[in-house]
C-alpha cells in the first residue's frame, strides 16, 4: 500500500503560506513608505496571523467548540483574503514595473488604486461563496437510452464541507431549490461533513426534507475519512442518505455505485475495474465518483454517467491553475467512448468562505436520447 507522508507536505505549505504573508506586509511597507516602528508591527502582525491559521485549524479539530465558531470563521476568512491579496499585489508590481518604464508611475495613487481593486474581488469573492448556489442545467445525451429514463432529472450536491452553522442553513436553503426542481434522483457526491459539524436532529430533519422520487445516495470524500469513516458512516445514516462505498443499488430503473475516495483509498486503477464489474447488470448506471480520476479506465468498463467533484473549479484564482495540473478533468462535462462525465464545481466551500471566478452550484441533470 502507497503511503503518504504528510509533514514534509505540511511544512512546505506552512513556509509557503508564511512566505505570501511577509510579501503582502512588505509590499504594503514599500507602497506606503511606512518606515520604524509602523513597518516592524505591520510585518509582525502578518507574520502572527500566518501561524494563527495552523494553530485555529488544530484547535478545531481537537475541541470542535461552536463558541470558538466566529473565531474560526475570521481565521478561514483571512486565509482567502492573503491568498487573492497576495495575487494582486504581484500582479499590481508587474503592472508597476510596466508604468515606471513608460514614466506614467504615481506611487501613492497606484497603491490605493491596487487596494480598491482588492476590496471589490474580496467583497465579491464573500458574496460567491455565501450566496445559495444557483441550479445548473445539465442535459446529457446517451445513445440507447432506456425510454422510462428520457428526461430523468438527477440533482448533484457537493463538497459542502459542512463544520459550521451558516453551512448547515445553507444546506437547508439548497435543498429547498433543489425540492423546486422536482428531482427523480438526489445524489451527494463526497464532503457533505467535516469536523466542526454535529451530526444530530437538526442535520436529520433538514436533509430529510429532501424531495425525490428514487431516493438519496451517497459517496465518501477524503473530508469524510478525515471525519472519521465510521462516524461518517453513522451521520449519513442517521440523517437518511444511503452511504455507498465500493456498493451498489438499485434505484427503480437506475443503478446507483458509489466508489470509495479514491486517492484517500488508494484505490488502482484495478481496483476500480473490480468494482464496477461486480455490480454490471445491464442497467443504465449512475457512478458515484468523489475525484475526477481513472476517467478513462471507467469509460473503457461500460457506459456510464459519472458524477464527481472535489476540485471546487480552483475555489479561489489562480488556484485553478494548480487544480488542473493535478486533475485534467477540472470542470465541466467530458464525454469518453459511450460515457458522460460531469465534474461539478460544488455547492460549497472548504477553508475560506470566498469563490473567485469559480462559481458554485448545483448542477440538475437531465437524461436524453440520442
Amino acid at each position: 500500500m502507497k503511503t503518504y507522508h504528510f509533514l514534509p507536505v505540511f511544512l512546505v505549505l506552512l513556509a509557503s503560506y508564511i512566505g505570501i504573508h511577509l510579501y503582502a506586509a512588505r509590499w504594503l511597507v514599500r507602497s506606503f513608505s511606512l518606515a520604524g516602528p509602523a513597518a516592524q508591527w505591520l510585518k509582525a502582525a502578518f507574520l502572527a496571523a500566518a501561524l494563527l491559521a495552523p494553530f485555529a485549524m488544530f484547535l478545531r479539530r481537537q475541541l470542535g467548540d461552536h463558541l470558538l465558531e466566529p473565531l474560526y470563521t475570521a481565521i478561514y476568512v483571512w486565509m482567502g483574503v492573503i491568498l487573492i491579496a497576495a495575487f494582486v499585489f504581484f500582479c499590481s508590481d508587474l503592472l508597476a514595473l510596466l508604468l515606471r518604464r513608460a514614466g506614467w508611475f504615481r506611487p501613492l495613487p497606484f497603491a490605493a488604486g491596487t487596494l480598491a481593486v482588492l476590496s471589490a474581488i474580496i467583497a465579491w469573492s464573500l458574496y460567491s461563496a455565501l450566496r445559495v448556489p444557483p441550479l445548473r442545467q445539465v442535459s446529457v445525451a446517451f445513445k440507447g437510452l432506456p425510454p422510462e429514463l428520457e428526461g430523468l432529472k438527477i440533482a448533484q450536491i457537493s463538497d459542502m464541507h459542512l463544520d459550521a452553522e451558516w453551512k448547515v442553513r445553507k444546506l437547508a436553503a439548497i435543498i429547498d431549490e433543489i425540492n423546486a426542481a422536482k428531482p427523480d434522483l438526489v445524489v451527494f457526491t463526497g464532503d457533505l461533513v467535516d469536523p466542526g459539524v454535529t451530526c444530530g436532529e437538526r442535520l436529520k430533519d433538514i436533509a430529510g426534507r429532501i424531495k425525490s422520487r428514487l431516493g438519496v445516495y451517497g459517496a465518501l470524500g477524503n473530508h469524510e475519512y478525515y471525519y472519521g469513516l465510521g462516524r461518517a458512516g453513522d451521520c449519513y445514516a442517521h440523517i437518511g442518505i444511503k452511504l455507498l462505498k465500493d456498493s451498489a443499488a438499485d434505484a427503480g430503473p437506475l443503478r446507483v455505485i458509489g466508489l470509495g475516495d479514491i486517492h484517500t483509498a488508494h484505490m488502482t486503477r484495478a481496483d476500480v475495474e473490480a468494482v464496477l464489474r461486480r455490480y454490471k447488470d445491464g442497467k443504465f448506471t449512475v457512478l458515484l465518483s468523489h475525484q475526477p480520476v481513472f476517467y478513462r479506465a471507467i469509460a473503457s468498463a461500460g457506459d456510464y454517467l459519472v458524477l464527481s467533484g472535489h476540485t471546487h473549479r480552483g475555489q479561489i484564482f489562480p488556484f485553478h491553475i494548480f487544480t488542473w495540473l493535478f486533475y485534467r478533468h477540472f470542470y465541466g462535462l467530458y464525454r469518453i467512448g459511450g460515457s458522460a462525465f460531469y465534474v461539478t464545481s460544488g455547492a460549497g466551500t472548504w477553508g475560506p468562505p470566498l469563490r473567485w471566478l469559480a462559481p458554485s452550484e448545483i448542477p440538475l441533470i437531465t437524461l436524453k436520447a440520442g
